[in-house]
């Protein structure tokens, strides 16, 4: 008898475990690579909700903006920022490339608050593949592309 009891408060028990487990696991944000997939699945679908959702337009910007001397930044910001949003967008030539590709997202790699994504572009007539990494950053427990090579 003693033992039927014990049996059933374990099973109890696993089932209280799993039932919190399964709570914790659903409430938790998506991971990078899953991030940079429903990301490139918006651009292709035209969806700007969930682009704007998983892009920080302001930091992409910024990054592509690198190159240029730092008194050119300030007034390309709002040029390069239009830019790269009517690239991900309708004709953008971001979409349009990515739609005639097989997309592969790859391995992530994640340090803190930072992450890495390594996508593949196959073109599906020549089957030349072109390699990039997608990085993503940590903002509000919520991970967000910061930089692609488009």
């Amino acid at each position: 008898m003693l033992q039927k009891i014990f049996i059933l408060f374990f099973l109890f028990a696993g089932s209280i475990g799993l039932v919190f487990f399964s709570s914790v696991q659903c409430s938790k944000s998506p991971s990078p690579r899953v991030v940079v997939m429903d990301f490139m699945e918006a651009v292709n679908k035209n969806d700007t909700t969930t682009i704007d959702k998983y892009l920080d337009l302001d930091k992409f910007a910024q990054e592509k903006m690198k190159d240029l001397p730092p008194e050119q930044r300030e007034e390309a910001f709002p040029k390069v920022k239009e830019q790269l949003r009517n690239n991900l967008l309708g004709n953008g030539a971001t979409r349009l490339k990515w739609q005639n590709k097989m997309i592969v997202v790859n391995k992530e790699t994640i340090e803190g608050d930072q992450a890495v994504v390594e996508v593949s572009f196959v073109d599906q007539k020549t089957g030349v593949t072109q390699y990039t990494r997608t990085l993503l950053y940590k903002k509000d427990n919520a991970w967000k592309i910061y930089y692609f090579k488009d």
